[in-house]
């Protein structure tokens, strides 16, 4: 995916705040459109899948305490 800066930015940006959007508490999450958000900024910042295919490693880029 070959994108300018401005562009990849509002790609992000967008995309982080459909993300937390879906997210919602637990009486509202809407959990498909919260699963294809998190598809979706993975695939944007190229974050693997775990090996298993149950979701995306994101957690080997969260910062470490």
């Amino acid at each position: 995916m070959t994108m300018t800066k401005n562009k990849l930015l509002e790609a992000l940006r967008q995309a982080v705040a459909d993300y937390m959007y879906s997210e919602g508490c637990s009486c509202c999450q809407d959990i498909e459109e919260h699963k294809e958000n998190t598809k979706r900024l993975a695939e944007l910042l190229n974050v693997p899948m775990y090996s298993d295919g149950s979701g995306y490693d994101f957690g080997q880029f969260a910062t470490q305490d």
